[in-house]
């Protein structure tokens, strides 16, 4: 066909194709400030394999997710940070290990393993993508097993004005903490803090916490977790109307990112997150001693 505009430049835009809508298509940049195309002005299209991401990235995101996390009691090891809060998750379980190991990986490990006895804790490293690939292998190789393998999901975030029925507390109610604190609600309430940089939005029907989510600030990002709702109101929505109030929540404060972190064997979440705009970023998983 003749082009109707003779001469006409033609500009590219290369990036994350988060929305293809019959009127606009939206995309994001590397540069993180989504950009929207209207759909009649789109002349071709093709897939760009993804880059694999930055170490930097990952040793920032890290960094930041454990800071959202903290255990109730932790230690420096050369680079590496020892974390322990009695047996309330694995992040708050675990060594953070993101630079090589102090003094070589026998006396760190060693170290470690010396630091979770004294708890009569059993020790786990986390290992973060690329990172984490040579002591993964040293690890792997002394006969330490794998487990939890989780991916690091991420999604700019944009000022929307949240209407909906959620309302954010800064502080977890006695409901949220019994729900998920894996019968160790004080022990959860510690890790999780309250206070202007977190919020916990909440959604209550007939006297119950239907639904419940946490919201933590670090620098630019906002870490949400603990998204659930009572078996007697699922499949109403409630989880996703949940996460747009901690979205909104995290933007007012000062965020710009939003991150979740899901294990790999849950596929319907990460499929849900990817249509909500979340991108994986890399994984981790642990490594541990045989039990």
């Amino acid at each position: 066909m003749d082009d109707p505009e003779p001469g006409r430049r033609f500009t590219d835009i290369t990036g994350e194709l988060i929305e293809i809508g019959v009127a606009q298509w939206r995309v994001l940049p590397a540069s993180g400030a989504v950009v929207t195309i209207e759909a009649a002005a789109v002349v071709a299209a093709r897939p760009i394999p993804p880059k694999p991401t930055p170490f930097s990235e990952i040793l920032e995101l890290e960094r930041l997710l454990a800071a959202t996390w903290p255990a109730i009691e932790s230690a420096e090891l050369g680079g590496w940070l020892l974390r322990y809060a009695e047996g309330f998750s694995r992040r708050a379980n675990s060594v953070l290990a993101l630079t090589a190991p102090p003094g070589g990986t026998d006396a760190a490990i060693a170290a470690v393993t010396a630091w979770y006895g004294e708890r009569g804790a059993r020790p786990l490293v986390s290992l973060a993508g690329g990172v984490a690939k040579r002591l993964d292998e040293e690890l792997a190789a002394r006969g330490w097993e794998a487990e939890a393998e989780t991916a690091v999901m991420t999604k700019a975030l944009e000022p929307v004005e949240y209407k909906g029925e959620a309302r954010i507390v800064h502080e977890p109610s006695a409901a949220l903490l019994e729900q998920v604190g894996r019968g160790r609600p004080e022990v959860a309430a510690r890790i999780f803090g309250s206070g202007p940089d977190r919020g916990y939005a909440e959604i209550r029907r007939d006297g119950s916490l239907a639904a419940r989510g946490r919201g933590a600030i670090a620098g630019d990002t906002v870490a949400i977790t603990n998204i659930g709702t009572l078996p007697a109101f699922r499949r109403q929505g409630l989880g996703t109307e949940i996460l747009h109030a901690l979205e909104a929540w995290g933007y007012e404060t000062g965020a710009r990112r939003a991150a979740l972190q899901v294990e790999t064997d849950n596929e319907a979440a990460i499929a849900m997150y990817g249509r909500l705009g979340y991108a994986e970023r890399y994984r981790y998983r642990y490594r541990g001693p045989a039990s």
